[in-house]
């Protein structure tokens, strides 16, 4: 008994190529406008950028605090700084300062 082989339908054809071509198409997109495509790598670049002003903006306020900390240290503590901050930090005035009033939120 001989076995005879069906050719596959024009439409089935049709449709698989019509299912290639837009999942080709899906990934042309992606490749352009995805999270990780062509497009987003300036976008990535440019936040790395800002994140980097950032670090270093971040930087010197670290290396402002540690040089403040050390003015306060005992071995080399600096009279002037001390009478400055306990005076902000209690309120209080010399009779010979100008105080400037401030009203921050």
């Amino acid at each position: 008994m001989p076995t005879r082989l069906k050719r596959p339908k024009l439409r089935n054809k049709l449709a698989i190529a019509a299912v290639l071509i837009a999942f080709q198409g899906y990934l042309g997109y992606h490749l352009i406008e995805g999270k990780f495509g062509i497009a987003s790598q300036a976008r990535f670049s440019q936040q790395v950028i800002e994140l980097q002003d950032q670090r270093d903006a971040l930087a010197r306020r670290i290396e402002v605090a540690q040089n403040r900390n050390s003015l306060l240290a005992a071995d080399r503590l600096d009279p002037d700084l001390l009478t400055e901050r306990a005076r902000h930090l209690l309120g209080w005035g010399n009779p010979s300062d100008t105080i400037v009033p401030t009203h921050n939120k």
